[in-house]
């Protein structure tokens, strides 16, 4: 049987574009209301010359690791099923119908299977896995929000770029 979880409610502030926007936060989720649209976050302009780069692909083939079967598994040793299935937006039998290979995930999951991948890797490199679970889910100054509610609303990418922050020591 399994046990209830108690529902927490609270209204939190989402400040961007100049202004600022009462919001509900259930069980740690961020509901937003219809018709809100949330912009990506633009990285900043790198001032880098490239130099040009000549790389053979022919060698390029199919990698077992990186199926989207692996990729999941990997996720759900690392995370467990439900906390990757509440991250991906999706049931909680679909990660493990991915693993299984009962079920593929589709275009839009494979996407979001690879950031989050990415996401927790660079974790892995940063933090102990108890230090990663307080990192995101405290207030990061340099996203000036939590970490977890940013992947949610953007993905992995300025997540990723706030571990590289923290770990070049950079606070704000």
């Amino acid at each position: 049987m399994e046990k209830q979880r108690k529902t927490v409610e609270q209204t939190v502030i989402l400040k961007g574009g100049g202004r600022e926007t009462p919001v509900k936060m259930r069980n740690g989720v961020i509901l937003l209301p219809k018709g809100f649209s949330v912009a990506p976050r633009r990285a900043p302009a790198r001032h880098r010359t490239l130099k040009a780069v000549t790389v053979n692909l022919a060698g390029l083939r199919d990698a077992p690791d990186y199926r989207p079967q692996a990729i999941t598994q990997r996720l759900v040793n690392a995370l467990g099923n439900n906390a990757v299935a509440a991250l991906l937006g999706v049931n909680k039998d679909r990660p493990g119908r991915w693993v299984s290979g009962q079920d593929a995930p589709n275009e839009e999951n494979r996407a979001q299977l690879a950031d989050l991948d990415a996401l927790v890797g660079h974790l892995h490199s940063a933090f102990t896995p108890a230090q990663a679970r307080l990192w995101l889910e405290g207030q990061d100054a340099h996203l000036r929000a939590r970490p977890i509610d940013v992947y949610r609303l953007e993905g992995a990418a300025p997540v990723i770029e706030a571990i590289r922050a923290f770990e070049q020591g950079a606070f704000a």
